[in-house]
């Protein structure tokens, strides 16, 4: 049983139409999952919006959704967190930096040589952990006076110091670069229905290949 949680901005769109299509889905391939979703800016308790809920109706699916925002407990929760942009993996990296291992955007973790890239963006996802913790460790060390030039000293060392993780940075986002088409599912809030049901077979069209890498996964 694989537990996944997806994550959007609001929870209202994107991650509500993906909890539903992956719970529709899997119980068609007879795969089973258990399936939340959660906004990382998201309001407890609104309704998804209408849009999400007729582009969902097309499809045959029922859903009555109350958004939630992202905690601690839902990431715990989830073997997988899949997110709708890097934006919003990197909000949960930052916040959760323990979970790292755990959280992809949803088009990473489904793209075809996912495992060949994967390498790569765990490198790069761990990099900016570490690059977090130095940054912090110095800022604490320093305690950064209010003299505007002895400011700019200490700010000058602490690049002087990170440079070695930018340097690296550059390199994994150009590695990155050659790999990867957008990792982005964009927002279609406030858009037509038309907009809506292009995501929703966005969403769709990577959910399908997910099912399909874990049953390969599990034969």
């Amino acid at each position: 049983m694989k537990r996944v949680l997806f994550v959007c901005t609001g929870n209202t769109c994107r991650s509500p139409m993906a909890e539903a299509l992956l719970r529709k889905i899997a119980d068609e391939e007879n795969f089973p999952v258990e399936v939340q979703s959660a906004g990382v800016a998201a309001v407890n308790g609104s309704l998804a919006s209408p849009q999400a809920i007729e582009v969902l109706k097309e499809k045959g699916i029922e859903h009555d959704h109350r958004s939630q925002e992202i905690n601690e407990e839902l990431i715990a929760w989830a073997d997988y967190v899949l997110t709708m942009t890097s934006s919003h993996k990197q909000t949960l990296i930052q916040l959760f930096p323990q979970y790292v291992d755990k959280i992809y955007t949803l088009r990473e973790y489904a793209e075809p040589g996912f495992e060949k890239k994967q390498k790569l963006y765990k490198q790069l996802d761990q990099l900016y952990v570490e690059m977090e913790n130095k940054r912090a460790k110095l800022v604490a060390e320093w305690k950064f006076p209010k003299d505007e030039t002895k400011q700019q000293e200490l700010e000058q060392q602490l690049y002087h110091e990170l440079e070695p993780f930018f340097k690296q940075e550059e390199q994994l986002l150009n590695q990155l670069a050659e790999l990867s088409t957008s990792l982005d599912i964009h927002d279609p809030f406030g858009g037509s229905v038309d907009t809506y049901r292009l995501c929703c077979e966005q969403i769709e069209k990577e959910i399908r290949n997910i099912i399909q890498k874990w049953k390969t996964m599990d034969r």
